[in-house]
């Protein structure tokens, strides 16, 4: 389905998940649903749920190749995909791995039928990504991705901290040091090394 979408040619092209420059804009591609069901954040809670995401491969395509025209114009400086975890683990991902904070305003989110913070937080649906790039990239980011539902949602900063804020959902607003981040993210590999 998508050997034609996803081909890259010039592996130099290639985009890794780290954040790399304080400043560039965060931005969220695709649309996040209220679908937890079969989730991470489900199963930390010792359950399961109902609402499991559902693909939409013509839907599918077309944010590939959105992705692929953005990767191939070298327009982002980092690419993720939000699927174990949702958007929360994939925030904490970019910004450890660049060493870098993060600031994002969680009520940019694209969504539908999202009712709570923790919907949108851990969300697990399909065709998802977040990227960080220049702001004078942005423009014409925002052209390719025209017809599918894009937005700036934050900022990639030095504060060594993981911010989210939401206007809508007062619960979420969080700061997070990266050192509590990368602490929280090695323990469970020290856990299973010591066995």
């Amino acid at each position: 389905l998508f050997s034609a979408v996803s081909r890259m040619d010039d592996i130099s092209k290639a985009v890794t998940l780290d954040a790399k420059f304080a400043g560039d804009v965060v931005c969220a591609a695709g649309l996040t649903k209220a679908e937890l069901g079969g989730s991470e954040y489900f199963a930390l809670l010792g359950g399961v749920g109902n609402d499991v995401p559902k693909v939409d491969a013509n839907f599918a395509k077309k944010i590939y190749r959105a992705v692929s025209s953005a990767t191939d114009k070298r327009l982002l400086h980092s690419l993720h995909t939000p699927a174990l975890g949702g958007l929360a683990a994939a925030f904490a991902k970019i910004a450890i791995a660049g060493r870098l904070g993060i600031e994002i305003d969680l009520d940019k989110i694209p969504h539908s039928g999202v009712k709570t913070a923790h919907e949108l937080l851990f969300s697990e649906s399909n065709s998802r990504f977040v990227m960080t790039l220049p702001l004078k990239n942005l423009e014409e980011a925002v052209k390719i991705f025209k017809n599918i539902p894009f937005a700036p949602i934050g900022l990639v900063t030095d504060t060594q901290k993981l911010s989210v804020k939401s206007l809508k959902f007062n619960e979420a607003n969080v700061s997070i040091s990266l050192d509590k981040l990368i602490k929280s993210y090695k323990i469970p590999l020290c856990k299973v090394l010591m066995l």
